[in-house]
């Protein structure tokens, strides 16, 4: 049996480690480097890194607007299909500490409209479909944004 995940607080160093999906990717063209951006990311949020062994496969967290409104982001790595399932669990007890924990009583997150796998993910999280952001990515690439309110059951 495989170990499991290892959910640990991020670090901007975590983000280097990552082999990024084709999707995460063609999601972050054209924003500053990786690097400056898991800098940002730390500095504005809670945020995880997922390891896999010794292996960094998932960093993300919430970038918080104002108190109880955050932006949800997440950098899936290559090794995350060998280890789905596993990560969506982590990923709704993430969400859920967000939402119990962090304070948050809104969570949104913006998804390419042409990553089917993110937007299946998105909606496994608990989130639903708000809205069509066309021209929203830097490359001026059409999102939609997705929601989910804290329920009286969080």
């Amino acid at each position: 049996m495989p170990a499991p995940l290892l959910a640990l607080a991020f670090h901007p160093a975590h983000a280097a480690d990552l082999c990024l999906r084709p999707g995460a990717a063609l999601a972050l063209a054209g924003l500053p480097p990786l690097a400056e951006l898991a800098r940002a990311y730390h500095a504005a949020g809670p945020a995880w890194t997922v390891l896999d062994g010794d292996t960094a496969v998932a960093c993300g967290g919430a970038v918080r607007f104002w108190p109880g409104v955050g932006e949800c982001w997440c950098w899936a790595g290559a090794g995350l299909d060998r280890v789905g399932l596993a990560f969506a669990r982590l990923a709704g007890q993430a969400v859920q500490g967000l939402l119990r924990e962090h304070g948050f009583h809104r969570l949104q997150a913006h998804v390419r409209e042409d990553d089917l796998r993110a937007q299946r993910f998105i909606r496994h999280l608990g989130f639903a479909l708000e809205g069509r952001c066309p021209g929203f990515g830097p490359d001026q690439s059409t999102h939609n944004l997705y929601g989910r309110i804290r329920t009286w059951k969080e």
